[in-house]
This record gives C-alpha cells, sequence and structure tokens, in this order.
C-alpha cells in the first residue's frame, strides 16, 4: 500500500513538473538579454510615463505583470492597439522581448523594473 501511494506521488511529480516547465519553454527560445535591449528600443518609447502622441500607451514594465498575464499577452496580441508595431518585428525579436518579460515577470525568481 505505501508502495503504491509513492508511486502514485513520483508521478504526480513527473507531470506537474511536465506542465510546469513547458509554459517556460517559449521563454527559453528567447535571449532576455537582447529582449532588454528590444524592449527598451522599440517598447518603451509609447509605454513610459509621459508617453505623447497617438500611441501613447500606459508605462511598463517586466515586474508589472505576472508570467501567466505575460503568456496572455503575447498569445493575444493581435487585440493590442499597438498590434500593427508588432507585425513589424522579426519573430526572433518577440520572442527575445517574451524572455526578458516574462523572466522578470512579478512572480519570477528575479523580478525587475525595467529603468
Amino acid at each position: 500500500m505505501k508502495f503504491g501511494k509513492f508511486i502514485k506521488s513520483i508521478l504526480t511529480s513527473i507531470v506537474l513538473i511536465t506542465i510546469l516547465g513547458s509554459s517556460s519553454l517559449y521563454a527559453k527560445e528567447g535571449n532576455a538579454r537582447k529582449g532588454k535591449y528590444l524592449f527598451r528600443k522599440y517598447c518603451r518609447e509609447c509605454h513610459t510615463d509621459g508617453a505623447t502622441g497617438d500611441r501613447a500607451g500606459k508605462a511598463l514594465s517586466p515586474i508589472d505583470k505576472t508570467q501567466a498575464e505575460w503568456d496572455k499577452i503575447f498569445k493575444s496580441y493581435k487585440s493590442l492597439a499597438c498590434a500593427d508595431q508588432w507585425d513589424k518585428r522579426k519573430a526572433k525579436d518577440i520572442k527575445d522581448i517574451y524572455a526578458h518579460l516574462w523572466g522578470h515577470a512579478f512572480d519570477s525568481p528575479s523580478p525587475a523594473k525595467c529603468e
């Protein structure tokens, strides 16, 4: 009886590790260091305090969202006001920006503000 519970707990652990690990797979494909540079280059112009113009958005930093929230944003970016700007970027650049934001999200092991 105890052996069966042990096996069941091991299998449950393996399943959980697999599920949790797969959500970060997309972030691991990108280069977070490059993503930080690209975020500053392409996104901070509009997503900063005091931004003006028709593209001015809310100030934004990695720590402003959880990893799940960043997942949702990147999966449904077409609904954002700046979707046309995303479409101008290379897929690799988007992955790099995602890796930076996701890797430094509020609930990540290393949350960070983008200064």
